[in-house]
């Protein structure tokens, strides 16, 4: 029960459904470039509806009803975009996140997010010549939910783009305008496990999280031994947003990349 929730909050059947069938089924776009990018490794490219990180550097992805312009993006940034899945979801070589791209596509008629994902399958095919598979594998992972008093998050009210920001002197992170889907993004590399959202919480929020009052207190608990991630995380899910974080075990999908072409068909 608890993956098919999972399945079904990231839409991955719909995607799934349409991945099974050619290329040639799914809708295209009606023009669409695509060339490696020569961004500098650490260089940013401008804001946009998300930024994805990688090794060696941000990218950013624009889409509206009529385009999709990804600047600066890896493959697996790519994929997962397409396939609407998350980092871990995705397995391959190692250069599926290293080398970027800049793809710039425009359909042929104003599109919903879901025709553009399915469009963008059908151009990684073609021009980077993709072939993945779908398989389930298990996973020890965190489970993110409504705290028993219920969350203390509300939607943004202010107009523009999102953003992150981690501020390391002051142990924080300030999010603005951002679905809750980035910043739980963030936590899989903190924490060495998945996460999964099973808030139910589909707007954009203004958020901040200080983590400096956590660090110094379980210090001093601790008579100086080093402070646990997963303890901080949690104190500050629970008493900052009223989120509740578990942890399980559960099967889910994963999508194999069999082989694709690194340097892509450009134009």
């Amino acid at each position: 029960m608890a993956n098919n929730i999972w399945l079904a909050g990231v839409a991955f059947l719909v995607a799934g459904g349409a991945a099974a069938q050619t290329p040639d089924a799914r809708p295209a776009f009606e023009v669409a470039s695509v060339k490696v990018s020569q961004t500098t490794p650490t260089g940013r490219d401008g804001g946009g509806r998300g930024l994805l990180g990688g090794r060696g550097g941000r990218g950013s992805i624009q889409a509206s009803p009529v385009s999709l312009t990804m600047r600066n993006v890896t493959l697996k940034n790519a994929i997962r975009w397409a396939y609407h899945v998350s980092e871990y979801q995705v397995s391959g070589p190692d250069w599926l996140d290293s080398a970027r791209y800049n793809i710039v596509a425009r359909s042929p008629a104003p599109a919903s997010e879901e025709q553009l994902q399915l469009m963008l399958q059908s151009l990684l095919a073609d021009r980077f010549k993709l072939v993945l598979h779908r398989q389930s594998k298990e996973f020890q992972v965190y489970v993110l939910s409504p705290g028993k008093n219920g969350t203390k998050l509300q939607e943004s009210t202010s107009p523009g783009e999102g953003s992150i920001d981690t501020q390391t002197d002051r142990m924080s992170v300030v999010v603005q305008r951002t679905p809750l889907s980035q910043m739980i993004d963030m936590l899989t590399p903190v924490l060495g496990a998945p996460v999964l959202d099973m808030t139910g919480l589909k707007g954009k929020y203004d958020i901040t999280v200080n983590l400096a009052d956590y660090m110094a207190d379980m210090q001093s608990a601790g008579g100086g031994v080093p402070t646990d991630p997963l303890s901080i995380v949690k104190a500050a899910l629970e008493q900052q947003l009223g989120l509740k974080l578990e942890s399980r075990k559960m099967p889910l999908d994963v999508l194999v990349v069999d082989s694709a072409e690194k340097i892509p068909t450009e134009n």
